[in-house]
């Protein structure tokens, strides 16, 4: 494309007002929403199917953006 990875990454920042690790994270957590709701696929599958490097990971950062465990998120 012709342009840096700073710049990419600054000028995603500036026109989402995130990083793009963030942007990733948040992403990857709505799709874990989903998955919990709509599946009977256990925390840990799901975790894996996100690339998260572990089912606890997985947790603190679901429970990080979301105020809930991801058993809390299903049962609701």
């Amino acid at each position: 494309m012709g342009y840096t990875e700073y710049y990419l990454t600054h000028k995603f920042k500036e026109e989402t007002g995130l990083s793009v690790t963030d942007y990733i994270k948040f992403a990857k957590i709505e799709r874990a929403k989903v998955l919990l709701k709509s599946t009977d696929q256990t925390v840990q599958d799901i975790a894996t199917a996100l690339s998260f490097s572990t089912r606890n990971y997985f947790s603190r950062i679901f429970q990080e953006v979301t105020g809930q465990t991801p058993m809390e998120y299903r049962e609701k």
